[in-house]
């Protein structure tokens, strides 16, 4: 982990089919805050998610990243530091689960990638965190969804993200394998980094810092506590 993230939105609109998904979002997630998102489904919480990853282009509005503003043309600059868990998962179904999670390193500045023959090594580590080492070789088409959703989180995990944003991370997951999951991205926080999570889990969203209701793309409410909870 290199340094907290502090997460800002102003003004936020999306417009996708002639129709407004999101209207005028705000929000501010501190560094080492962990942020909950939700509502019914089609409120715009994934919108809102990609958008705060800058994967995507807000039609107006803008996203800050301790301060600074960023956007899918500039967030090269916080590669790795920055990790999105989308709930499609987006893994390569040719490759092993290590392998998924190795590309994750790969694509890591020098400074902050482990010498290439630690690369497995570190990938086996991430696996070893969601329950799925004894699956490292296996192929992703070999895997249950549930057993994907967890690469896709050691994917982000295996960098040492400060910030990490996932769309529905225990949606797929039988109850043991959802606190561990639930543990594992409160100990981010815990940690240092910033988390911000769409998600129907009340359990999870229960643990949070802030939850942030949202309804046909708009903030209907918005609650915060000091700490993240056990």
């Amino acid at each position: 982990m290199t340094a907290p993230i502090d997460v800002r939105a102003d003004a936020i609109e999306l417009r996708r089919g002639g129709r407004t998904i999101l209207h005028g979002i705000d929000l501010a997630v501190p560094a080492g805050g962990v942020a909950a998102l939700v509502g019914p489904s089609g409120s715009g919480k994934t919108s809102l998610l990609t958008i705060l990853a800058s994967a995507e282009t807000a039609d107006s509005g803008t996203v800050r990243y301790n301060g600074q503003v960023v956007t899918p043309a500039s967030r090269t600059a916080w590669a790795g530091r920055v990790q999105l868990v989308h709930q499609s998962f987006g893994l390569l179904s040719l490759l092993t689960a290590a392998e998924n999670v190795e590309l994750a390193l790969q694509g890591l500045d020098r400074r902050r990638r482990p010498a290439r023959g630690r690369l497995r090594e570190a990938a086996r580590d991430a696996l070893d965190m969601v329950a799925l080492s004894a699956h490292a070789d296996n192929l992703v088409e070999e895997l249950s969804g549930g057993e994907q959703q967890r690469v896709a989180l050691a994917r982000a995990l295996v960098t040492s993200p400060d910030l990490l944003l996932a769309d529905e991370p225990t949606a797929q997951l039988d109850p043991a394998n959802r606190e561990r999951v639930t543990e594992l991205l409160l100990g981010l926080a815990r940690s240092g980094a910033t988390v911000v999570l769409a998600t129907h889990d009340d359990d999870l969203s229960g643990r949070c810092t802030a939850v942030i209701t949202l309804r046909d793309g708009e903030v209907i409410d918005g609650s915060a506590a000091g700490s993240v909870r056990s």
